[in-house]
């Protein structure tokens, strides 16, 4: 029995968040922890995808991609067979089951690694040799369905892997050096809102533009000075940087108690350094700790987090294998 099996790494916003909206830089990186989907031949006419993390459930109707049957979050997927079947113009049924090292809602881009994975799955599944241009391009617009207006910031990670550098829409990936260390995402455990924490941003700007003009400049250079100690896997000086963007989020409002609380205990036990990652306003930080460090930091870190995951930068993006 024919069985494709393709994975896609996670993100994380490492500089920038937030001042992207008035056209600043931000660098993104993929990190280690995986979605993984399997898709495996079914001898009857059905389309099974089965969440084995979530418990999500959907079946379609192969060949006119009606859903059978549906309990979660998956209907985007059939965005990403549309466009299969416009290459092939039929669908294969199949069984497919998702598996995820990343969680859901923790600003990790779990929805965009998704959508990455099965594209690259299922398209080999169905014979087809995607370019990892046209996998990322049709995730993209399988997370229209999820979020409206992305970035495409998280699928463009998740197929190529490494850091890239965004900006006004439009990509550029990183060169970067070795980086040995680890990432530690810490999450508060509070519910966060994107669209209401870029809102009140928004609203601070407009009423103090001249003020919060030379806060986003600011924003600007440190992800050019960022860009140059990633490309010279600069630590000290990516954990410094971290620790001055995380000044910059706390001064437009998108800090808060919990999310304090987590950045100093991860400085004080010897991160490089510690930031809000995403929105803010709840959510997660992220923080920089070197190999030998990184235990302990963590430990620490684990008494005040509802949740916590240790990651390295993933240089690979989506990958395929046949088994």
């Amino acid at each position: 029995m024919r069985v494709i099996e393709a994975s896609a790494p996670g993100k994380v916003i490492l500089f920038g968040e937030h001042f992207v909206v008035k056209g600043k830089p931000a660098i993104a990186v993929a990190l280690s922890p995986r979605i993984h989907v399997l898709v495996r031949e079914l001898e009857d006419n059905r389309l099974v995808i089965i969440s084995r993390d979530t418990g999500y459930r959907i079946v379609f109707d192969p060949n006119s991609l009606e859903v059978v049957e549906s309990s979660g979050k998956l209907l985007q997927l059939r965005k990403i067979l549309e466009e299969l079947k416009s290459k092939n113009k039929t669908i294969k049924p199949a069984y497919v089951e998702i598996t995820s090292e990343i969680p859901v809602a923790a600003g990790l881009g779990s929805s965009a690694s998704l959508a990455v994975a099965f594209t690259a799955a299922y398209s080999r599944y169905m014979g087809l040799d995607l370019s990892r241009e046209e996998i990322s391009r049709i995730a993209f617009e399988a997370e229209k369905v999820v979020h409206g207006k992305p970035s495409g910031i998280d699928n463009t990670v998740a197929t190529f892997g490494g850091a890239i550098l965004y900006e006004k829409g439009s990509f550029t990936r990183l060169r970067v050096g070795k980086i040995r260390d680890y990432f530690i995402i810490a999450d508060t455990g509070v519910p966060r809102s994107t669209r209401k924490a870029v809102l009140k941003v928004l609203d601070l700007y407009e009423k103090y533009p001249d003020i919060l003009e030379h806060v986003y400049n600011a924003a600007e250079k440190i992800v050019r000075e960022a860009r140059r100690a990633l490309e010279k896997a600069d630590t000290i000086r990516m954990g410094e940087l971290m620790n001055i963007n995380h000044g910059l989020l706390s001064a437009i409002g998108v800090s808060g108690l919990e999310l304090e609380q987590l950045v100093h205990v991860a400085r004080r036990s010897g991160a490089l350094g510690s930031k809000i990652t995403g929105a803010g306003m709840g959510g997660s930080i992220i923080a920089l700790a070197s190999r030998d460090g990184v235990n302990h930091v963590y430990n620490t870190l684990s008494r005040y987090a509802r949740r916590l995951i240790k990651a390295s930068i993933d240089w690979e993006g989506v990958r395929v294998e046949e088994k």
